[in-house]
């Protein structure tokens, strides 16, 4: 080889280097954010298996991903190992832990950062409802969020008003209206688990549609554990197509195409109940949630769809001793009419049927899904197990070991059928279902699980390592 050559090979080694590292260099803000929330929260969660699922995170309600610090823990606190000297305070940790981000309901103000196949990078901030509850709860204040996603190119926004009856069960009365990104699958995955999975592994869980319109609500505390709430929504949807395919990592993965969804307006009444008696939202050991939710649509409302739509979850949290329980989920959906894509259900995947591909029921990710759907969930913790010292795995009795079962079937029944009716024909052949056995960290949000399909032998294992719960 020649020095002409030589020089040429150093220059162009030199310049991909060099572009490599202002990349990374103008990636490390949001990198750090991405991690930064990865540690202080605590709960970031990730999903690897022979169908490829990686996720991370879990906070259903957020949206978002909040660069926010609020306390500081030692780290074995953080990745809930347990302390020897420490463990009789375990059984209220979960109760403090609660208390440190609750307390005074956060700032007012919290910035954004999400990141994805359809916005790419998102960036923004949002006027938190829970600080003014928290701090005036009778009085009238604004809320919403702001920000522009840069690669759909789009400015999107809310801005509601709200205003409180009563200190005691507070009644609440508000309306709002925005132009949003949005997904249908947040029960599954949030925001910022998703965003992370995107971000760092080019693993995208989140399926998008553009809503614009508003809604006006009233929410009455009927106790401390029971919430109720009614509104009148309207919103105009369309489809949305994937707008970026980089990842910091994932090789010459592809992410998915957008699926194409419904486009068209949908005007309806919508009402909602909770009974909420857990004794943590992130890490419960004891208690019941219980979420109803029912949407009805068309009938004079101008809407381009006309359907009714339920669904609810009941979870039950039973403390059997330090760190053992069972833990159980069902839920179950159904509708009449017409139901749009953004409106019907999938099953498969993370937080659902743990050993399948993600919504691979009833026909896989790109296709509408079902009006008839169940789900069952059941996970056994049976606390950290002593072993011989002489084989030397003592870092072992530092986890819990958690056996699990899912089931669940997604269908379509007649669409001018009762939204009761379509489950009689049901027999367990018509359930897809897997096992697993998982080792985790005293809260089980930090865990390793490894899930067997029920219904094939042919590559029926899939790995997971998750750093929060299914549900």
């Amino acid at each position: 080889m020649n020095s002409e050559s030589i020089n040429m090979n150093v220059e162009v080694i030199m310049k991909r280097f060099t572009q490599k590292r202002m990349i990374l260099s103008g990636l490390s803000f949001a990198v750090y954010l991405f991690c930064f929330h990865v540690f202080i929260y605590g709960n970031a969660m990730a999903q690897i298996g022979t169908n490829h699922q990686l996720a991370w995170g879990q906070n259903s309600q957020e949206i978002g991903l909040s660069a926010q610090l609020y306390h500081s823990m030692p780290l074995q606190s953080l990745l809930g190992l347990r302390d020897p000297q420490t463990d009789d305070e375990w059984d209220d940790w979960d109760e403090n832990w609660d208390d440190v981000w609750t307390e005074g309901g956060g700032s007012r103000i919290s910035a954004h950062v999400r990141y994805n196949r359809v916005e790419g990078l998102y960036l923004g901030a949002r006027m938190k409802k829970d600080y003014w509850i928290y701090h005036c709860p009778t009085k009238p204040f604004l809320y919403g969020l702001a920000g522009y996603a840069l690669n759909a190119k789009k400015f999107e926004y809310q801005i509601g008003l709200e205003t409180g009856f009563f200190d005691e069960n507070r009644l609440a009365v508000g309306g709002e209206y925005h132009h949003l990104i949005d997904t249908p699958d947040r029960w599954v995955i949030s925001d910022t688990e998703n965003a992370l999975a995107a971000f760092f592994l080019k693993e995208d869980f989140h399926d998008f549609f553009t809503e614009e319109g508003g809604s006006g609500y009233i929410s009455q505390n009927l106790a401390e554990s029971f919430t109720l709430s009614v509104g009148f929504h309207y919103n105009q949807y369309d489809s949305l197509k994937k707008n970026t395919n980089w990842s910091l990592f994932g090789g010459k993965k592809q992410f998915p195409e957008n699926p194409s969804m419904n486009a068209g307006e949908i005007r309806s009444l919508a009402g909602q109940f909770t009974i909420d008696t857990r004794n943590s939202v992130e890490s419960p050991t004891r208690g019941w949630y219980v979420q109803f939710e029912y949407e009805h649509a068309g009938d004079g409302m101008k809407s381009d769809f006309h359907f009714d739509r339920f669904v609810v979850d009941i979870r039950r949290y039973q403390s059997l001793g330090y760190s053992d329980g069972f833990d159980f989920r069902l839920r179950i959906g159904s509708s009449k009419g017409s139901l749009p894509w953004q409106k019907s259900y999938h099953l498969g995947g993370l937080s659902t049927l743990r050993g399948f591909p993600y919504k691979a029921l009833p026909d896989g990710r790109m296709f509408p899904g079902g009006n008839r759907m169940i789900l069952t969930q059941l996970e056994y913790r049976m606390g950290s197990q002593d072993l011989p010292d002489e084989i030397g795995l003592w870092i072992l009795e530092q986890f819990n070991i958690i056996l699990f079962a899912d089931a669940g079937w997604v269908g379509y029944g007649d669409p001018n059928q009762s939204i009761y009716k379509g489950f009689k024909h049901l027999t367990w052949s018509d359930f897809k279902s897997d096992v697993g056995i998982a080792i985790s960290n005293q809260s089980g949000n930090v865990r390793l699980e490894i899930a067997r399909r029920t219904d094939t032998g042919y590559k029926p294992f899939t790995f997971l390592f998750r750093i929060s719960r299914s549900f």
